[in-house]
């Protein structure tokens, strides 16, 4: 896979303070995730994911199907897999101290709210005594985070420098594109405008009130 110069990434002299650039786990969690094919499971991982996540039906009152069911079950396991690309990454290039470390980058900074927020969700419900004694316990429900899932197919984007480079292309035009739609809008106002002065009035008053009676057809006499 090629990567573009820009995208390249600055490896720290010491990463968390614990791991210097020698270090042997350091050494062997760079070499992971610069190897090919984890980095082609990890994309097929998060196409899989997004193929879960379209098929998850959620109804009221937390009635499940039982292929919603099924589905929940493999969130653990992606989750797992997430978890371990974040923690080699931090390992290989630090966390944020230094200049090219992990969260020094925007979608590495996205991955990790996904994947904490994912974590996250994964808790049980932390019990909270409301103010009106301790028999009254309001629990804290975290299983509204799954809205952060929605993030999870841009981990795709993440994953591939290419798909980096077009994006950035297209924010870079959205200035210019935005200057071209504001000529097109004013060019429909126009035509607008001259619809009106045509048309003005037109069609007033043409449309009536039918009061007839619709005949039953099932109150015919039959032959």
């Amino acid at each position: 896979m090629i990567v573009p110069k820009d995208l390249q990434r600055d490896y720290g002299s010491s990463s968390l303070f614990i791991f210097s650039e020698n270090n042997f786990i350091r050494k062997k969690a760079k070499a992971i995730i610069e190897w090919s094919p984890f980095e082609y499971f990890i994309l097929l991982t998060i196409i899989g994911n997004c193929v879960v996540l379209a098929m998850e039906r959620h109804l009221p009152k937390n009635d499940k199907k039982p292929l919603s069911e099924m589905l929940e079950l493999t969130e653990p396991y992606f989750m797992g897999i997430f978890c371990l690309e974040c923690v080699l990454k931090i390992i290989a290039f630090g966390f944020v101290a230094h200049k090219g470390s992990y969260l020094r980058s925007g979608w590495n900074v996205m991955d990790f709210i996904v994947v904490v927020s994912g974590v996250m969700t994964m808790l049980p419900m932390s019990p909270v005594a409301s103010n009106g004694g301790s028999e009254q316990v309001e629990t804290v429900d975290l299983r509204t985070l799954r809205a952060v899932r929605v993030l999870r197919p841009l981990k795709l984007v993440s994953g591939i420098p290419s798909l980096q480079v077009v994006l950035k292309s297209i924010l870079c035009a959205m200035a210019p594109l935005l200057q071209i739609g504001l000529l097109v809008l004013f060019a429909i106002i126009i035509f607008a405008i001259i619809g009106l002065e045509f048309y003005s009035g037109a069609f007033h008053s043409a449309c009536y009130n039918d009061r007839g009676e619709i005949e039953d057809i099932s109150e015919r006499p039959s032959p």
